[in-house]
């Protein structure tokens, strides 16, 4: 049950915004949540997720109609960057929804039920945060993860936070404006686990967290 909780100080742009995160996933047969805005089933509520069929999906719950993305399943052990970039004020419906793993877009899904314009989504409200945790399902994440980073307001593609280094796919540090309600979490320091070093303060309380979870085994990192 270990995660992490932040609670806005106010909303800010629930419709463009990047999720950025490199996980780890231990072989489960649970739905594990990566990062989710908002407590089911009080709408709107939005997930990252890892299914208990191996597949990453974004899930969105506003005004009574859910929206889904479900891709080809990802394998389980090892390190994965995921990327997903949210942006509901674009015309093209293909671009209101963008979801990379190790800088590839995927584009092929087995269930989809793709985003309205201009919908404002569970991420960004003023409502509680978690990451490693579904609120209201206690699906929580089991594995591990690195080098978090949301990006409020702002659709960016995965060059932003890592590049391709003699072919392994390798983190870099983002560089670019986090808006207002972004955030940074690297994990690293075992005595502040939920640190935000963006420079927005925005920073994560650990539940079930303890110093002992912070580890060694990270992402390939420049």
């Amino acid at each position: 049950s270990a995660h992490l909780t932040f609670t806005p100080a106010s909303a800010s742009n629930q419709k463009t915004f990047t999720i950025s995160v490199w996980i780890k996933v231990t072989a489960d047969t649970d739905n594990r949540a990566i990062v989710s805005g908002g407590t089911w089933s009080t709408e709107p509520y939005s997930t990252l997720m890892f299914r208990d069929d191996d597949r990453i999906s974004g899930d969105f719950r506003i005004s009574g109609t859910s929206y889904n993305y479900v891709p080809a399943p990802q394998a389980e052990g090892s390190w994965i960057h995921v990327v997903m970039a949210v942006d509901t004020t674009q015309g093209t419906q293909d671009n209101r929804f963008k979801l990379y793993v190790n800088g590839t877009q995927l584009t092929s899904w087995v269930y989809v039920a793709k985003l309205a314009i201009n919908l404002d989504t569970g991420f960004n409200a003023s409502h509680e945060h978690q990451i490693g945790e579904q609120a209201g399902l206690g699906r929580y994440f089991n594995g591990l993860m690195a080098e978090f980073n949301f990006i409020d307001g702002t659709q960016l593609a995965p060059a932003s936070f890592a590049e391709d280094d003699g072919g392994t796919w390798t983190a870099i540090e983002y560089t670019g404006s986090y808006g207002t309600n972004g955030y940074r979490l690297t994990f690293s320091d075992s005595s502040d686990i939920g640190n935000d070093s963006s420079g927005n303060g925005n920073d994560w309380s650990p539940v079930n967290l303890a110093s002992g979870d912070v580890k060694t085994d990270v992402p390939p990192s420049k």
